[in-house]
């Protein structure tokens, strides 16, 4: 449950909106932009199992005041919690907000979270974010215990293939490149999304990326 409910009231350019999650099962709020944005790296981001915009208020000492934090979103890992604030990398710099998010870190560490400042800039690595836009299109396609064999027929014996043999593979088994795409959605496959997605792209088996995809892990 949010701690304060989402408004653009008394605002002529506060634009919000909801995200239809996978990974939640949920209706997620956003209320700019890079949020939405955020909200794409947290679905896809496998080491996220769950997350929840607006979670809770944490009170901090600033300038010898008591404040009152709300984190943009509570993404709870496997190995740890973490609470993200989205900024323009603009409003992140500057002496006082760099010490106020120093305040903010601190007490999030003494409650036992990780406070991460996720800024536009890194949020919108390209061609990160629309690689992973793109494969969003294709996350709701059904798939089969059938086409995750297909996957190690694929790559039996080879390392790596380029997603051009990947597609023509799986056209020749009447699935096509939808389901290529879901599956690298998924994570049956990878590929490095730091790299533009085209038919020389390499795919690899799922876990056997040897490059990072520039989680914010």
């Amino acid at each position: 449950m949010r701690v304060r409910a989402f408004t653009n009231r008394g605002s002529t350019t506060k634009v919000i909106g909801k995200f239809p999650s996978l990974k939640t099962g949920k209706t997620v709020w956003w209320e700019s932009q890079i949020e939405r944005d955020m909200i794409y790296l947290l679905e896809f981001d496998s080491g996220v199992v769950t997350y929840r915009e607006q979670p809770l208020r944490i009170q901090y000492q600033f300038n010898g005041k008591l404040h009152l934090y709300t984190p943009d979103f509570l993404a709870e890992r496997r190995e740890k919690r973490q609470l993200i604030e989205v900024k323009p990398e603009d409003k992140a710099k500057g002496p006082e907000n760099e010490a106020r998010f120093r305040a903010i870190s601190s007490r999030c560490y003494e409650e036992r979270y990780e406070f991460v400042l996720a800024t536009d800039s890194l949020i919108r690595m390209q061609p990160r974010l629309d690689n992973i836009k793109l494969l969003w299109r294709y996350s709701r396609i059904p798939l089969t215990p059938q086409h995750f064999i297909y996957c190690s027929e694929l790559m039996r014996g080879r390392k790596r293939v380029r997603l051009a043999d990947a597609l023509m593979f799986f056209e020749a088994k009447g699935a096509g490149r939808a389901t290529v795409y879901t599956l690298l959605w998924w994570g049956a496959l990878s590929v490095n999304l730091v790299q533009p997605l085209s038919n020389e792209t390499f795919v690899y088996l799922a876990n056997t990326l040897p490059t990072a995809n520039g989680g914010m892990s």
